[in-house]
């Protein structure tokens, strides 16, 4: 193999060769801040800092243009409209919107095709030459190359959700190699997923479960096979359900499955979560009695609900990086930029149940009276609204005074997130990233859901029931009893309110082919106060901040931009675009 340069990301292993064990002679020209293959695979520790670096290139959450604003959960008021590419229809293969290579709030930067693939090859260097590197334990190779292989996995599922079938890469492409290679059908892009987690599972050992949730394991690897298979079965990728998506596309194998019977990967998703559950290593976060302040601290505390997450790393996650959604989605009088950044849409905060179970309305005149009255407790942990007792038992105030002027936090919508902020310590100064939590790729909720999902479409809605009860029940809220397509409902509103914020909408609208539903207007709250200089006795309605949403099906689908359709000519173009 050929002598290069690989750039270690690490600051860690940065600081490990700035501090050289013997003198070097002042003559010595080899670049210091620069590691060859030899130095990297011949040391455990360089090796393993390899591996770090692909984990730290996964995708990160708390950004400052959150995935949010490319859904019907909020809107994006910054210079650039950057969710609006696929709100309003109109990504282009030189417009992706959010997923761009470069965008100034950092938004879906990880995401993109370019920098996964770039992953994805100093993975692949990983496999190809973790054998030389001497271990002192086997079971510390074996460990290695579980996390190799299971991140091969994790960026290709990344590109799978955006894109349906990329080509797949089981080898390091060097300098000067054909870069022609075509996309794999859809099939054949799960299988390589699936067959890199299965022999990730296989490696990782059951005892290292949780132990360090950073990192995968064979949970985690489980976890993420049951999305994968989730994914793989629904609406989207079936040729029963997809007709009017790929109407007219030459390739609809490279979005979807063209055979095959949809009830078995329907069970194949239903078991892998089922697997998961089965390890009872996992539990929902239930530790304090009041409900509100236990969804709260999910995402606030570490627990066993964590299967997957990223912690803020003050060196790396500079500028709007991770960490930053705290700071940049609170109100301006706390500090935020909720004014100009992601900003909570009214069609979120209606999906939020009455505590009694029922839907919330506009149209019933109780509810109207006071909207934010007697409703799901997960509305108040993750949204904040006029009346919301925020730090320091502050109340959050949006309205307009008689003569128009504006109470404290009035914007455009008059939601702002509340979600992943701890109450309990105060506002988020900009530099603080010790007190923004953890990133949660994954939770336990997620998995039951999973499961409860695919028991559904499998016409279980016994064992469906007893799970997105389970989910409920933890809220605080009455359990569902619906089946069929009512049950079915029930569930992905379950979803959606239970997974706000949570980078999961925008492929749940994909995947259950309802994007004309995801992009009706999307409305904000006004409201006034009828005595100037008094909060007292509110009125509300539903006002439309944002008319200009528009569905159009190209768009369940990222387009591969221009720039890589002119790199590998082998490429075929996603449909519509």
């Amino acid at each position: 193999m050929k002598k290069k340069d690989i750039y270690i990301v690490s600051w860690l292993c940065l600081l490990s060769i700035a501090l050289p064990s013997c003198r070097k002679d002042f003559l010595d020209t080899e670049p210091e801040d620069k590691i060859s293959d030899a130095q990297v695979w011949s040391s455990p520790e360089l090796a393993l800092e390899v591996i770090n670096g692909c984990y730290q290139a996964l995708p990160e959450g708390h950004t400052m243009c959150m995935m949010m604003s490319s859904t019907d959960e909020g809107v994006f008021y910054g210079d650039e409209a950057i969710g609006a590419a696929y709100t309003e229809g109109y990504a282009s293969p030189t417009n992706q919107g959010a997923f761009a290579a470069s965008v100034w709030s950092w938004s879906q930067m990880s995401w993109n095709w370019d920098a996964v693939y770039k992953n994805i090859r100093n993975i692949n260097i990983g496999i190809a030459n973790i054998d030389k590197t001497p271990f002192a334990r086997e079971e510390d190779r074996e460990k290695a190359f579980a996390d190799l292989y299971f991140l091969r996995a994790f960026c290709h599922f990344l590109l799978m959700s955006q894109y349906g079938g990329i080509p797949c890469y089981d080898r390091p492409v060097n300098l000067g190699e054909d870069y022609s290679k075509p996309r794999n059908t859809f099939e054949q892009t799960v299988d390589f997923i699936v067959s890199d987690l299965d022999i990730a599972i296989s490696k990782y050992n059951v005892n290292d479960i949780g132990n360090i949730k950073t990192r995968a394991d064979k949970g985690v690897a489980m976890a993420v096979k049951s999305k994968v298979l989730l994914y793989a079965a629904s609406d989207l990728h079936n040729p029963d359900k997809n007709q009017a998506v790929v109407a007219g596309y030459a390739h609809p194998e490279l979005v979807g499955y063209t055979g095959g019977d949809p009830f078995l990967r329907w069970q194949a998703a239903r078991d892998a979560a089922k697997e998961v559950m089965d390890l009872n290593a996992y539990r929902l976060y239930d530790d304090n009695p009041d409900k509100i302040r236990n969804f709260e601290e999910i995402f606030v505390h570490r627990s066993d609900e964590d299967i997957f997450i990223r912690y803020c790393d003050p060196v790396k996650d500079i500028y709007w990086g991770v960490g930053r959604t705290p700071f940049v989605e609170q109100p301006p009088s706390f500090g935020g930029w909720g004014w100009s950044a992601d900003m909570v849409l009214g069609n979120l905060v209606d999906a939020f149940e009455m505590s009694d179970g029922t839907r919330f309305s506009w149209a019933n005149p109780i509810h109207a009276a006071n909207p934010y009255a007697n409703r799901d407790n997960r509305l108040y942990a993750s949204v904040l609204f006029e009346g919301a007792t925020w730090y320091n038992d502050s109340i959050i105030h949006v309205g307009i005074f008689p003569d128009s002027s504006y109470a404290p936090e009035h914007q455009s919508t008059n939601y702002w997130v509340r979600k992943f902020s701890d109450k309990e310590l105060g506002p988020v100064e900009y530099s603080e990233l010790t007190k923004c939590p953890a990133w949660i790729r994954m939770r336990y909720a997620e998995v039951l859901l999973n499961y409860a999902e695919a028991c559904i479409e499998l016409g279980e809605d016994a064992e469906a029931r007893k799970y997105i009860n389970m989910i409920r029940d933890r809220a605080g809220m009455p359990a569902v009893a619906e089946s069929g397509t009512a049950l079915k409902e029930r569930y992905r509103n379950e979803r959606r309110v239970e997974m706000a914020f949570e980078e999961q909408r925008f492929f749940d609208v994909r995947r259950w082919l309802i994007g004309p539903e995801s992009t009706e207007n999307g409305y904000g709250v006004d409201v006034r106060y009828p005595v100037q200089g008094s909060y007292e006795n509110p009125a509300f309605k539903p006002i439309v901040v944002d008319d200009g949403r528009n569905w159009v099906d190209k768009v369940y689908f990222v387009p591969i931009t221009t720039d890589e359709l002119n790199k590998n000519t082998a490429l075929v173009q996603n449909p519509g675009y």
